[in-house]
């Protein structure tokens, strides 16, 4: 084998672990709920490494998150108001203003 089919095949091989990598990390994120478009940035040495990564970017990923979504809510929940809906309001007026009038006879 040539030094030149040697490289070949080195990237071929550096290629298909990356494909499988990546994959491994997509399914993982897939998952866990989070994009898999994020896979390509985890790919690791072998299989527990890539594991880990992904591991570690979940928690990073939800915490980040849960903190932002824990900004975006008001300090108390909010205080129910009733109030009055203006059908009740133009209901009762109509009532009144028919009251108001004579009945006519023909």
């Amino acid at each position: 084998m040539t030094d030149e089919e040697k490289m070949e095949l080195e990237a071929l091989r550096a290629e298909k672990h990356d494909r499988e990598q990546t994959e491994r990390a997509r399914a993982a994120l897939g998952a866990a709920g989070v994009s898999a478009g994020f896979a390509a940035l985890l790919v690791g040495t072998d299989d527990a490494d890539t594991d880990r990564r992904v591991q570690d970017f979940c928690a990073a990923y939800q915490s980040s998150l849960s903190e932002d979504i824990k900004k975006r809510l008001p300090e108390r929940s909010p205080t129910p108001v009733i109030s009055v809906s203006r059908r009740g309001k133009a209901g009762s007026a109509s009532i009144q203003s028919a009251r108001a009038r004579p009945c006519s006879t023909p």
